[in-house]
């Protein structure tokens, strides 16, 4: 048998402006060529028709997969979707005032422009253009051939705002990827690993440390269009509050295995990556007290309203007591290795002349 060539699509900074879902593609690429499956990442200039399937990765940023949709070539999606209602909310008086005013849709749709001409992303094709975020987004789900998310609950959120009643599958996450370390005999101090913004919620957190004894390590860089974000969180910042800017795959790992607790305070998260990675370094979790979240950690993490920076304070008060062991588990749930088994079986129902 043949095998499978797969079209990768994904945002056009995916390793220039590298994130979870930077980890999320790349693992499953891995994993799917070791399964034998062809994976080739979209540049622009690949003739789609010369594929078995594309697969498509993050709803949020529709734009770059738009061209490809009139190939007439079957179509994966991996949703990894992002809804910054909450965070917008938040943010400066400008991106509220134009939530407020226009929608959430319209607002990722300025923010594309806005990075485009500020030389930031890969300005938008005139059908992204024409059609809109939201157009975009449920032009895409109209032409899918099968959905994939990383929870039941992702899949009801999308389908409040869109429409989409094709075949779906939940494929989790792993956490091959780390390395294995041996914890240190005294776990102590808190953690958060996420880009510094207002999605990732980190002033809140910030505020829940205030009267606290624990030490608090941030780890993340601001990107340019949060830089007012970071200044205001290093100015509510007390002493005992350590910024420690970005960090390499091995440092992460390193400040994971010291760490007692890792707090993930997000408005929204889809897949919980830096959790899992938390889990698998020994510590304990707080995360928001989200649909998403409840159904990926069950009863393995803390839940807060992040929000309320006094029922934050509480969860991790409670987290940094715990002794609980999550390895079995996170085993047992999450794996790089089973999610590319599952993609393969996808593949070979869905792909170009079927299975």
């Amino acid at each position: 048998m043949k095998a499978i060539k797969v079209l990768f699509v994904s945002r056009p900074n995916l390793y220039s402006q590298a994130g979870g879902d930077t980890v999320h593609v790349e693992q499953n690429r891995q994993f799917l060529t070791k399964a034998g499956v062809k994976c080739d990442f979209w540049d622009g200039h690949q003739n789609p028709k010369e594929y078995d399937l594309i697969h498509f990765f993050g709803l949020s940023r529709p734009a770059n997969v738009l061209p490809l949709l009139k190939s007439g070539i079957p179509l994966v999606v991996s949703s990894i979707y992002v809804d910054y209602k909450q965070a917008d909310r938040k943010a400066s008086g400008l991106r509220a005032f134009l939530q407020r005013t226009f929608g959430q849709h319209a607002l990722e749709y300025l923010k594309l422009i806005a990075r485009s001409l500020k030389g930031r992303d890969k300005l938008p094709g005139l059908d992204y253009l024409m059609e809109g975020q939201r157009g975009s987004i449920q032009k895409i789900l109209n032409r899918c051939d099968h959905l994939i998310t990383a929870s039941n609950a992702e899949l009801e959120i999308l389908r409040k705002d869109f429409t989409y009643e094709g075949e779906h599958s939940v494929v989790k996450l792993g956490t091959e990827h780390l390395p294995p370390l041996n914890p240190p005999r005294e776990k102590k101090d808190v953690l958060c690993v996420a880009r510094i913004e207002p999605l990732k919620n980190q002033l809140a957190l910030i505020e829940a440390q205030k009267g606290s004894d624990w030490k608090l390590h941030i780890i993340g860089d601001a990107a340019p269009a949060h830089q007012a974000y970071l200044k205001k969180c290093k100015r509510e910042a007390g002493p005992k509050v350590l910024f420690q800017g970005a960090r390499n795959h091995e440092e992460c790992a390193s400040m994971f295995n010291k760490a007692k607790v890792h707090v993930l305070p997000s408005h929204y998260e889809s897949t919980g990556l830096s959790s899992l990675e938390a889990l698998h370094f020994g510590c304990q979790i707080v995360v928001n007290d989200h649909p998403i979240n409840r159904e990926l950690f069950e009863d393995q993490a803390n839940f807060a309203k992040v929000e309320d920076p006094e029922d934050l304070r509480q969860a991790i008060n409670k987290a940094l007591m715990q002794k609980e062991d999550h390895s079995e588990w996170l085993k047992e749930n999450f794996s790089w290795a089973k999610a590319a088994r599952s993609i393969l079986a996808i593949y070979l129902k869905n792909q170009k002349g079927g299975a």
